[in-house]
């Protein structure tokens, strides 16, 4: 078999680091700047409420609002967003580029399976638990508290770490791998062998829910070589009317899992999926995280579905929320995927 083609040959290194250093410093200066606006524009407000305002309003305000503060408030901003893309980029020229499935230890690695036409919209996106969808006023407010250039696969990364080292087959034709999981590139003609093998050896398998034909194979793959309890099936955050409503691609998943298993031709019965619960406080969401939830399996075809419910969180800040629900939702839920699999003795006996 030919050796798949791989952008790993057109990584710098060394350019990534100075990137990634780059982008951190304007980052930092942006956060900065930003800072420094936001006190001076708290300060304008005792000059409006002074009394010659009421005498020449139109020019008060014009002179209370300074424009060296908008000057400032928008370089700030513009370096926030350049300093993230800036480290966003570098990351892709340090990001792991595996030669062969081989390098990937049997029973030591999570395996992370996702629809590549999702990939566009992730790397834009903020951590696991930055916002996913919501008002702009919220997206604003969020990326001036959460400032951090970390994509939603790295932050996926950075959760299912605790497993094992993450590998996932790259996208063909990209002219860089995307920060995040270690990246496997697989020939467009002859992958399904090396992945079925992939999700046969590895400790875990995360797959993010799509109606794809590739995802719904993968999914029926993993269904018929491994134990529910090593399969976890992740769902994204999309825009829709209503963000109470499951998640578009999950309910496209479901509707095609039936007549994708019936084309294996196998005798295999699709697990029941089950339906999206509401969130705890309905009316107070405004947005919701880049992992909108997790799916656990746990056996006879059973599934538990755990959403990441921003409202059933109580913080002042952005920040603390998205910290409340890494700690009290995500994190519980990691624990039992762990107690979950078999013991590290237990997979050296396991054959494989």
């Amino acid at each position: 078999m030919a050796d798949p083609p791989s952008p790993g040959g057109r990584q710098r290194p060394f350019l990534g680091r100075s990137m990634r250093v780059v982008g951190a410093l304007m980052i930092g200066s942006g956060c900065l700047l930003v800072l420094v606006a936001a006190s001076r524009m708290r300060g304008t407000s005792f000059a409006m409420n002074s009394p010659g305002r009421a005498q020449n309003p139109w020019l008060w305000t014009f002179l209370s609002l300074h424009l060296v503060t908008f000057t400032t408030l928008s370089g700030g901003l513009l370096l926030l967003l350049a300093g993230r893309w800036l480290a966003r980029h570098g990351r892709r020229h340090t990001t792991r580029v595996l030669r062969s499935a081989a390098q990937l230890e049997d029973r030591r690695f999570v395996l992370y399976l996702r629809p590549f036409y999702g990939d566009r919209v992730t790397v834009q996106q903020s951590s696991a638990f930055g916002e996913g969808h919501s008002s702009l006023s919220t997206v604003m407010s969020a990326g001036l508290q959460e400032p951090r250039s970390m994509t939603l696969e790295e932050g996926i990364v950075r959760s299912f770490r605790r497993f094992g080292r993450v590998a996932a087959v790259g996208q063909p034709g990209e002219s860089l791998p995307l920060p995040g999981a270690d990246k496997l590139y697989l020939p467009l003609n002859d992958w399904k062998p090396v992945v079925s093998d992939l999700i046969g050896r590895a400790r875990l398998v995360i797959l993010v829910a799509g109606p794809g034909p590739g995802t719904l194979w993968e999914f029926t793959e993993a269904v018929r070589l491994l134990p529910p309890s090593r399969l976890v099936l992740l769902v994204l955050a999309e825009p829709r009317p209503s963000l109470i409503d499951p998640p578009p691609s999950y309910e496209a998943f479901r509707e095609a899992l039936p007549a994708a298993f019936a084309a294996r031709g196998e005798d295999l019965a699709p697990p029941v999926l089950p339906d999206c619960p509401p969130p705890a406080r309905p009316k107070k969401l405004t947005w919701e995280p880049g992992l909108h939830a997790v799916v656990r399996f746990c056996g006879e075809g059973s599934a538990e579905y755990s959403r990441l419910d921003p409202t059933a969180v109580r913080a002042l800040t952005y920040q603390g929320v998205a910290r409340g629900i890494h700690r009290r939702q995500l994190r519980p839920l990691l624990r039992e995927i762990e107690n979950s699999l078999p013991s590290a003795a237990e997979e050296e006996r396991r054959p494989v």
